[in-house]
């Protein structure tokens, strides 16, 4: 959490050599989400092998795919990764970006950060004329849910992310976007 004296966090694009920090930042925030009870075997496994520094390199790599950090010095405190592709979402009849991730690293969480961090995945998405951006939350994690709610975000229906046997559910969450911001 920042305090009062923090110095403000700046947003920008990722570079290719962010993606050791991306990943860093991906596994503690994951973790942090969906091993409250402790890491199980299968979820270090979904970590390490989805949040690899080399699934980033590649991920950073795609031309239809954006990352926006945002950092406090040369610190990295968040992300949003989105795709810059008119796709349908899993539920709800909506087409447009997908947001894949908004990670904030736990101690920036209730900074704003997060905040301005979809407010700039929802601008570039507008600017490459999308005209919604949509994503996935599990539906266990209520203070995402929560926090998109506020954000403008309607539940749209309902889907599942599944791994090793192991299936949890979804909830599809979606805004339209302004092409004129």
């Amino acid at each position: 959490m920042t305090t009062p004296d923090s110095p403000p966090f700046s947003l920008r694009p990722a570079r290719l050599d962010d993606a050791a920090t991306l990943s860093a930042l991906a596994i503690q925030v994951f973790l942090d989400t969906y091993a409250a009870e402790g890491v199980r075997p299968d979820l270090a496994r979904e970590a390490l092998r989805e949040y690899a520094v080399d699934a980033f390199d590649a991920r950073l790599r795609e031309p239809a795919r954006r990352f926006v950090l945002a950092e406090r010095g040369t610190g990295l405190l968040g992300f949003a990764e989105l795709t810059l592709t008119d796709q349908a979402a899993p539920a709800g009849g909506v087409t447009g970006s997908e947001l894949i991730r908004l990670y904030v690293q736990p101690a920036a969480q209730g900074s704003g950060l997060g905040r301005q961090l979809i407010r700039a995945a929802e601008t570039v998405a507008a600017e490459a004329g999308l005209p919604a951006l949509w994503l996935t939350a599990w539906d266990g994690n209520h203070r995402a849910l929560a926090f998109y709610a506020r954000q403008g975000y309607a539940d749209v229906g309902a889907t599942s992310y599944s791994f090793e046997g192991n299936r949890y559910g979804n909830r599809v969450l979606a805004r339209g976007l302004d092409p004129n911001r």
